[in-house]
């Protein structure tokens, strides 16, 4: 009976260390989206989360820092990477969106972050990165400073450029006011602007 006893205390005990050993275990990754040889995850380090592509060629895994992550809560409505190819070469769109939601007495916003970045994963190379903000805003400004008096103002607000990729590999980047086009250059290895940039027609108010 005793050797018995002893025998479920030690099973529990060894249980019990494992549970705990597992708890202690590295966070796992987050996979964001796979293609080809590329996972796209969230890791977890000492210093704070970052977003990477991890890239699978000839037994050796090659990590693309794509982001690093100040908010805890990076939960973006899509993330996705595409392949394209252009002048011969193959590169990958990665692109992902986070909402905008503030909604207080006196400020509603809703919008969204796009983030766009072109990638040649052969030398590792980070060919553009862009970041465009939309927001459909509405606010009550106060007229006086005893705040009796106020009205309501909307307005739609766009920071940074218009992302668009085209079907030959160039890109586009739109403003209100002008939009250029980029095309990649194999002597250069970069992409680089065609022509200049031209306006679209509309004016800013002044």
């Amino acid at each position: 009976m005793k050797k018995l006893f002893l025998l479920l205390v030690l099973l529990v005990s060894t249980i019990g260390f494992a549970q705990k050993g597992k708890g202690k275990s590295a966070t796992k990754n987050v996979v964001l989206t796979t293609v080809d040889n590329i996972s796209a995850e969230i890791i977890s380090e000492k210093t704070g989360k970052r977003v990477v592509l991890f890239v699978k060629k000839e037994g050796k895994v090659d990590t693309l820092e794509v982001k690093k992550l100040d908010k805890v809560d990076f939960k973006p409505t899509s993330f996705t990477v595409k392949s394209f190819t252009t002048q011969g070469k193959k590169f990958y769109h990665v692109n992902w969106k986070e909402e905008i939601k503030v909604d207080t007495k006196l400020k509603k916003e809703n919008g969204f972050v796009a983030e766009d970045q072109i990638w040649d994963t052969e030398t590792k190379t980070l060919l553009l990165g862009n970041v465009h903000k939309s927001s459909h805003i509405k606010e009550t400004i106060f007229l006086d400073a005893n705040k009796t008096a106020s009205h309501d103002v909307e307005k739609n607000r766009s920071e940074g450029f218009e992302f668009t990729l085209n079907p030959d590999g160039s890109f586009v980047l739109k403003t209100k006011t002008q939009n250029s086009t980029y095309v990649y250059n194999t002597a250069s290895s970069k992409y680089e602007m065609k022509g200049s940039p031209k306006s679209t027609g509309a004016k800013k108010k002044k």
